[in-house]
């Protein structure tokens, strides 16, 4: 059993996407439970260490590219690592798996890549697009390839919260915001792929109808959300808009509200690593694989053929899996939430 080898240093290669990485922090935390007492390293992209290592504290995160400059396979060889874990398992990580010289190297059995790995891992996936299961929980089969036994996927698993400085202007802004009267709705519509943006027309109509319900929303600015925001702005009040974030900050914001509504997107996964319910718009990326199957995690889309897809960009002019998503199924979806939550506290 991989257990019982002597485990000293770890090294686990989760980059690219905040999203993917904060679903994989349940496992992260078990490999850190299972090994207490060896050097974990985290390989991250330079704008998500930060939030990871807050999020994260007991594992040290290694920004890539290494921020002095050094060569990047030297610093692999220089861990002398007993372990690699590697959750992407590209012809990249796949090369940085064999650098690093592990003698025990964890990865996905991909075609051309699987010699990089003497564990082998079977993909988590159906044909090219659909998930067989909740991505969550599949980066947690690596962990039973090595004979440990984790539980299920969890959300809330980032008990450590994130805390911004309050004698900021933001500070200022979020102690006046959670004054005011809920349930507060933190709502984000950015969208890194233009097939995940829904129509600014059915955001704008949105928050009227949670405000109408009695709710208070709150449009969230995200990287590259200019435009979109300011076309809402010609629709939505001033007072439904939050100030630019960082990501320490949006984890502050996030943690106040009792609900996300929004994309698929970084933020709805950070608001579930933080034990916030969720309602997510989903349209060409797979539900089944990304949302979590709990009553507190509602996934909304329209059951058009063509989706899920995976594709960034939509090759057909109306891009139905969005356009055609109603804002009451929206609404409603975040009426049930709160509503059960509610009738929860009440017994």
């Amino acid at each position: 059993m991989i257990r019982q080898r002597p485990i000293r240093r770890i090294l686990l290669i989760r980059r690219r996407a905040l999203g993917d990485a904060l679903v994989t922090l349940p496992a992260i935390a078990d490999v850190r439970r299972a090994w207490p007492r060896a050097r974990i390293d985290l390989v991250m992209d330079r704008p998500f260490a930060g939030i990871l290592a807050d999020l994260e504290p007991d594992v040290r995160v290694l920004t890539y590219p290494a921020p002095d400059g050094r060569s990047w396979l030297s610093v692999l060889r220089g861990g002398r690592y007993d372990l690699v874990l590697d959750w992407l398992s590209t012809p990249q990580t796949a090369l940085w798996t064999v650098v690093t010289g592990a003698p025990l190297r964890v990865g996905y059995a991909l075609r051309r890549r699987w010699w990089a790995y003497n564990i082998r891992v079977p993909r988590n996936r159906e044909g090219d697009y659909e998930l067989r299961s909740f991505a969550g929980e599949s980066f947690l089969d690596p962990l039973r390839e090595m004979g440990l036994v984790p539980d299920p996927w969890r959300d809330g698993v980032a008990c450590h919260r994130v805390t911004g400085p309050r004698d900021t202007g933001f500070g200022e802004w979020l102690e006046t915001w959670t004054a005011r009267p809920g349930p507060r709705l933190a709502l984000v519509m950015s969208a890194t792929w233009s097939a995940k943006a829904w129509p600014v027309s059915k955001i704008a109509v949105l928050v009227q109808m949670l405000i109408d319900a009695g709710y208070d929303p709150l449009l969230v600015p995200g990287p590259g959300d200019d435009s979109m925001m300011k076309r809402l702005r010609d629709h939505v009040a001033a007072d439904r808009f939050a100030p630019p974030t960082n990501l320490a900050e949006l984890a502050d914001l996030l943690d106040a509200s009792d609900l996300f509504v929004g994309t698929d997107c970084g933020a709805r996964h950070l608001a579930a690593a933080l034990a916030i319910p969720t309602v997510t718009i989903f349209g060409p990326t797979d539900s089944g694989g990304w949302n979590p199957a709990s009553p507190d995690h509602v996934a909304v889309r329209v059951g058009v053929d063509c989706s899920p897809c995976d594709l960034t960009i939509c090759p057909l002019p109306n891009h139905p899996c969005m356009t055609e998503l109603a804002p009451e199924s929206v609404r409603d979806a975040a009426q049930r939430i709160l509503e059960r939550r509610r009738e929860g506290r009440n017994r």
